[in-house]
């Protein structure tokens, strides 16, 4: 069908008529909507309801700070209920009991030695020689040479044992008194009055350390590190002393010297889980603030009593220990390790 332009013309704005008016119906009704909203009541009883009757909004009113009360005091009874509560003491005695196993007994049989140690209780302690007087190591180190006199694969084995058994394991080591390190380091060594220079030794031909040298007591640090690293519980320096003679240059205190060498070494190495200890401080029963003990060797029972009044440092039943070879019940107040021949 043809319409007619004037047709055309009449139904586009009877078209655009309509629309313009559904337009606005659907404004006028949302507006409704909105505005009716405020009278719509909700209930349980009649659900949702028109009630036309409701004033207007009120108008906002300002904050007020809230009124403080009194807070309510809540009043109750506890039941009478019995609970057994588990509470873990700290046992009377932490000092450690135990055995030594020197260089002779390492170097005739390790297996040996092994096989008696596993018959030990947990929690005894066994004490291994693991360095000689020459500055030779009984086990696989970097630190300097292995010693020729012992089995270093059988020791690795046996270290390796005990570091993960229940035992308390002690490396024994010499500090001052290393012939190898001293030959190799002569900076770091004690010279000889009248020498140019070189190194005092002993009897034993050994050259001793300066217990001052920067070198020595990282050397030493370094000892007790790997030590530690390797799952030692302590470790414990003999010969940390200076040699008795009057052949060998040192200016200063030497006594001071010592209790300073012996804090740096126990402030570098020692926590809560490894203990620093010394042996042969030159009589000066000195110890560092830490987890540190000093060990006495060939003090006869009857003696005990003088070492006591001698000694400085506060509960000598913990940090004091006695290397001996008796039975003597009077050692067993205190710290004590005996040959690992003496076990039952």
């Amino acid at each position: 069908m043809i319409f007619s332009y004037r047709t055309r013309l009449r139904i586009r704005r009877t078209l655009t008529t309509l629309v313009i008016l559904l337009l606005l119906c659907a404004i006028a009704l949302v507006c409704w909507f909105i505005w009716v909203g405020r009278f719509i009541i909700y209930d349980r009883t009649e659900g949702a309801r028109l009630d036309f009757s409701l004033g207007p909004i009120p108008e906002g009113l300002p904050a007020e700070k809230p009124v403080q009360r009194e807070p309510v005091k809540i009043l109750y009874e506890e039941p009478d209920i019995e609970v057994d509560i588990p509470i873990e003491e700290e046992p009377e005695d932490t000092g450690i009991r135990g055995y030594y196993v020197d260089f002779e007994d390492l170097k005739s049989d390790i297996p040996a030695v092994k096989a008696k140690l596993q018959t030990l209780p947990a929690g005894t302690a066994v004490l291994l020689d693991l360095k000689n007087i020459k500055g030779h190591f009984h086990y696989s180190t970097d630190l300097g040479k292995n010693s020729t006199d012992v089995d270093i694969a059988q020791m690795d084995d046996l270290i390796r044992w005990l570091c993960g058994s229940d035992l308390y394991a002690i490396a024994r080591v010499p500090a001052l008194r290393d012939w190898q390190y001293g030959l190799d380091h002569v900076p770091d060594g004690l010279p000889k009055v009248g020498a140019n220079g070189s190194l005092w030794w002993d009897e034993a031909y050994c050259y001793w350390l300066d217990p001052t040298s920067e070198g020595t007591l990282d050397y030493l640090t370094s000892v007790a590190l790997e030590l530690r690293m390797i799952g030692f519980d302590e470790v414990v320096y003999t010969e940390f002393c200076f040699p008795d003679t009057n052949e060998i240059i040192f200016e200063g205190d030497k006594a001071q010297a010592l209790a300073e060498a012996a804090a740096h070494l126990v402030k570098k190495c020692a926590n809560n889980r490894f203990c620093v200890s010394f042996t042969g401080m030159d009589g000066s029963f000195a110890l560092p603030n830490g987890n540190s003990r000093l060990y006495l060797d060939n003090v006869a029972a009857a003696q005990i009593l003088d070492v006591l009044d001698q000694v400085t440092f506060s509960d000598p039943e913990l940090h004091l220990l006695f290397l001996t070879t008796v039975n003597d019940t009077r050692f067993d107040e205190y710290c004590v390790l005996r040959p690992l021949d003496n076990a039952l």
